[in-house]
C-alpha cells in the first residue's frame, strides 16, 4: 500500500541547496517489532537530533542503540508500537516529535508506505532532503478501539471546532485523558468498524474534520500505520502541521 502524504514536499526541495553534511538525498525511517525505530541513510547529526526528540517525548527512554545491517537502531524501553492506554498516546506524541524534528531540519516526508508482506507490519517513511522550512507546529489524530477519536497535542480552539463539527448528538462522552496529553471523544455507534451506511457516514465525518483542520491552516503531514493493535486490527494515525503563527 502506498500513501502519498504530502504533495507539496518537493516544493521545499528546490529552494536552495540541502545541508552539506548529507551525501544522500533520500532516507528512510522504519518502525520494527514492538519497540524499535530504524534510521536508514540519515547522517549522524540527524541521528543525534532524533535521539534528543525521543528522549524529550518518550518518558521510558531508550534501552539501547546499535548499527543494524546498515541502519541505526533505537530499542525503546516499553513497547510503543503495541502501546495500550497511556503508551498509545505517548507513542504518538513521540512520533510527532520525531516527524517535527526531521521536518525542521529540512527532511520532507515523501510517503509512508507498506512495502512488507509480513503480518502485523508497520509503515516505512521515506524522506527527501531539502531546505529547512519556517518553524512549524504539529498535532496528531488517532482512532482508538471502535468508537474513540483522540486529538493529541491539538490547540484548544481546534478541540472546540471539532466538538461543533461532530455535534453533541454524536458524542457520547468527551474528556482529557492521560495527564491531559490527549482530548478524547467517545462517539456513538462503531464508526471505525462500520459497515453499510455507517461506513459512509463515518467517512463523511472524517472529510468534515479535514475541512475543519484546513480552515485553521492545518495541513495533513502524514498518515502512519504505527500500531499492532491488541486484537490484530489497526488504523492509521494522522499527523498535521501548520506554520507557526
Amino acid at each position: 500500500m502506498f500513501k502519498n502524504n504530502d504533495c507539496t514536499a518537493n516544493a521545499g526541495v528546490g529552494n536552495g541547496f540541502p545541508p552539506a553534511y548529507s551525501r544522500h538525498q533520500h532516507a528512510c525511517l522504519t518502525l520494527n517489532m514492538t519497540d524499535r525505530l530504524r534510521l536508514i541513510q540519515f547522517p549522524t547529526p540527524i541521528i543525534d537530533i532524533i535521539r534528543q526528540a525521543i528522549l524529550s517525548s518518550w518518558r521510558q527512554g531508550i534501552q539501547k542503540e546499535k548499527n543494524y545491517a546498515g541502519a541505526y537502531e533505537f530499542k525503546f524501553k516499553g513497547m510503543p508500537w503495541y502501546g495500550q492506554g497511556a503508551e498509545a498516546v505517548e507513542s504518538r506524541f513521540m512520533m510527532m516529535s520525531v516527524l517535527s524534528a526531521l521536518h525542521h531540519q529540512g527532511w520532507y516526508l515523501l510517503m509512508s508506505t507498506d512495502i512488507s508482506k509480513k503480518q502485523a507490519d508497520k509503515d516505512s517513511l521515506i524522506f527527501q532532503l531539502g531546505t529547512p522550512p519556517p518553524p512549524t507546529s504539529f498535532f496528531s489524530v488517532s482512532f482508538n478501539e471502535l468508537d474513540k477519536l483522540r486529538l493529541i497535542g491539538a490547540p484548544p480552539e481546534l478541540i472546540s471546532a471539532v466538538q461543533q463539527i461532530i455535534g453533541t448528538s454524536e458524542i457520547q462522552r468527551e474528556e482529557w485523558v492521560y495527564s491531559q496529553t490527549a482530548y478524547q471523544f467517545k462517539l456513538r455507534g462503531h464508526p471505525w468498524l462500520g459497515s453499510g451506511e455507517e461506513a459512509v457516514t463515518s467517512r463523511i465525518k472524517l472529510l468534515n474534520l479535514l475541512d475543519c483542520f484546513a480552515s485553521y491552516g492545518w495541513q495533513l503531514h502524514a498518515t502512519v500505520d504505527m500500531s499492532l493493535g491488541h486484537d490484530g486490527s489497526e488504523t492509521d494515525t494522522w499527523f498535521f502541521r501548520r506554520i507557526q503563527q
